[in-house]
């Protein structure tokens, strides 16, 4: 006897695979009537990942006559034999779930009927008695994020590895301890252009005050044991540039290129170690549409940090400086275009917000942490506990 989801297909791809993350499945059947189907993109990503990932079998059902009794009869037809049958209420069109309806007056026979509640993760049955249910698989980010239409190409640092290496946390917080207490000469001394042979560094002063910046930027950094042998002088053609080598201890070297890297790491080690986030990683490049045309129109992006919370993308946003109301419009606009109506968005500050941005981003229902320049990490471990409970 195979167990098989009858799932009606809706914009929301969360809407449509949730079942799958409850209980297993032989087959699922996806319902929808003419012209309200997945496109041909949704359509090959979910004949390809879903039994990849749960071995079930995917069948589509278009259904030309879009009234109550042609979606019984749809549904009927599929039902034959003795068989198990789980329909989801979750998403699609009202009119097969009045159609299920039809089947639960009527001799039931063999089935269940379920709906999600996907912001909380949990499943609700509905038929023969009403239970709640909790999850016991995963999606990753790639996969959600395929799910919706974009694709992941490629990412930086992940917990994971971080979790791993003892060494690359401990060189995480040293850099963070370094570099918190001084964001602007930090960004300062990043945007110097930069020029890298292994582990020897050459970077360009361009203005006035540069070199007081320089100075405070290497004496942390060699204090630390980061640098060694820095120092500054004048080329041939003019220009004044600082030379120095990069220790055995600055083995992350994108830590030491981009302003904002050490805050982006330290976030991910927060979310990752918090307990509440799954799949955490850093530097995710994504592709909007999921085609790959490496043209100059090619809508790519790259986000700061991504994670799963509840089975739903969490795509989170490092700013070295004070949090602005553009900030909180460009990662609510990442978030819906890459991941769809549950996607979490997340703004994470170096310094505090006004409290007109405090205001704006509970109105917009993007996550705000802020200040985290002053915040330990263990009670940004709590922040996040709290903002996403388990």
């Amino acid at each position: 006897m195979a167990r098989i989801l009858m799932e009606f297909f809706g914009e929301e791809y969360t809407e449509n695979t949730a079942p799958l993350l409850y209980e297993d499945f032989d087959r699922v059947i996806f319902f929808s009537f003419e012209g309200e189907g997945p496109g041909s993109r949704a359509r090959e990503v979910i004949e390809s990942l879903l039994p990849e990932k749960f071995g079930t079998e995917v069948f589509f059902v278009t259904v030309a006559d879009k009234t109550l009794s042609g979606a019984y009869r749809a549904i009927y037809e599929m039902m034959r034999g003795e068989d198990e049958f789980v329909f989801d209420l979750t998403g699609g069109s009202q009119i097969f779930s009045a159609a299920v309806g039809i089947f639960v007056c009527g001799d039931a026979g063999n089935i269940k009927v379920v709906s999600n509640d996907v912001k909380n993760g949990v499943q609700y049955t509905q038929f023969p008695e009403y239970t709640p249910n909790y999850p016991k698989h995963t999606f990753r980010v790639d996969e959600l994020i395929s799910l919706s239409g974009g694709l992941v190409i490629s990412s930086s640092v992940t917990y994971d590895r971080i979790k791993s290496s003892a060494a690359l946390r401990t060189e995480i917080m040293r850099m963070w301890d370094c570099v918190k207490s001084v964001p602007s000469d930090w960004n300062r001394f990043c945007s110097m252009t930069n020029y890298r042979e292994g582990s020897r560094v050459k970077r360009k002063l361009s203005r006035a005050d540069d070199k007081k910046t320089v100075e405070r930027i290497t004496g942390l950094l060699r204090r630390r044991g980061v640098i060694k042998n820095d120092s500054l002088y004048v080329d041939e053609k003019g220009r004044t540039l600082l030379q120095y080598e990069l220790s055995p201890r600055a083995a992350t070297i994108e830590m030491y290129e981009k302003s904002g890297t050490v805050l982006e790491l330290y976030a991910c080690l927060a979310l990752g170690e918090c307990g509440s986030f799954y799949d955490v990683r850093t530097g995710v490049v994504l592709d909007l549409d999921g085609l790959i045309t490496k043209k100059r129109g090619d809508p790519v992006n790259e986000i700061d940090v991504t994670a799963v919370y509840k089975n739903r993308p969490v795509l989170v946003s490092c700013k070295n400086c004070k949090p602005t109301k553009e900030h909180l419009y460009e990662i609510l606009t990442m978030s819906d275009q890459y991941g769809g109506r549950y996607a979490v968005p997340v703004l994470v500050c170096s310094e505090p917000a006004f409290d007109p941005v405090i205001e704006r981003a509970a109105e917009m229902g993007v996550t705000l942490i802020d200040n985290v320049n002053d915040t330990p990490l263990k009670k940004l471990k709590e922040i996040l506990s709290k903002k996403f409970p388990v």
